[in-house]
This record gives structure tokens, sequence and C-alpha cells, in this order.
């Protein structure tokens, strides 16, 4: 068991340590990383629900809608109809919004480079292979 618990934190340590550099490094060249975060996961996912990212990043619906009324306002993403709700609005990313992910992507590869690229590739396929098994893992643990 000790040696589970001391995977668990070594993980943890591991995802607060590479969150933290990513953070510190994007706001010196002026970035935001949980903007970064959002305007990434609205590319993907466009057009999308404030509920969708919400719950992606485990955040309470106002903190998104806070942040996508600042992202708007900066003309990164915009408001679009919900083609299946009238009374809903889905978000859209802007090609302004674009050029600001293309600008803080070569900084999110190069801390990728620098982590993942320490392993081989056998052992980047075998820890693909045990971050999937845990995924699964976690999702059939019941929520309540």
């Amino acid at each position: 068991m000790a040696v589970r618990e001391s995977l668990l934190v070594r993980y943890a340590r591991l995802y607060v340590r590479l969150h933290r550099v990513l953070d510190r490094r994007m706001a010196a060249q002026g970035a935001s990383l949980a903007r970064t975060k959002m305007l990434m996961f609205i590319d993907k996912h466009a057009p999308t629900r404030a509920a969708d990212i919400a719950e992606c990043f485990g955040v309470a619906p106002r903190t998104v809608t806070q942040a996508i009324d600042t992202m708007e306002r900066d003309g990164l993403v915009r408001r679009v109809p919900d083609p299946h709700d009238r009374r809903a609005k889905r978000l859209d990313i802007t090609e302004s919004g674009r050029r600001v992910l293309h600008q803080t992507e070569p900084l999110r590869l190069e801390l990728v480079d620098l982590t993942f690229g320490t392993l081989t590739e056998e052992e980047a396929a075998q820890f693909d292979r045990i971050l999937a098994k845990l995924e699964d893992a976690v999702a059939e643990i019941p929520v309540a």
C-alpha cells in the first residue's frame, strides 16, 4: 500500500510542478495558462457550452462566465446561437484567439519535450498505456 500512496503523491507533485512551471513561463511572456487552456478547449470543441468548460476544468460556471466575458471583450472568443436552443449561446474561438494559441504553442511544446522527451519511445508507450488504465479505473469510480 505504501508504494501506491507514494505513486499518488509523486504523480500529484509532478502535475503541480508542470502546471506551475508552464504558468510562470507563460506569465513571463504576458500570457495566461488558465486562458490558454480555455481557448484550447473552445478551439477543439467549438461551438461549445460554457457548462462544458466548467465541467472539464472542475470550476464553477460563474468562474467560466467571467473568464469568457473577458475573452469576448478581448476579441478571443465569440458567443454564437445554439442551433438546438434559441435561448442558449455557445462559444467559438476567433482568429485573434487562434493567434494567441499559436503564440503560446511553442512554449507548451517546449515543456512537453523537456519533460516527456526524457522518455524512450518504449517508456512513453508504456506510460501512455498506464495512464489509460488509470483513467479507465477512475472513470468507473462512482462520484456520489
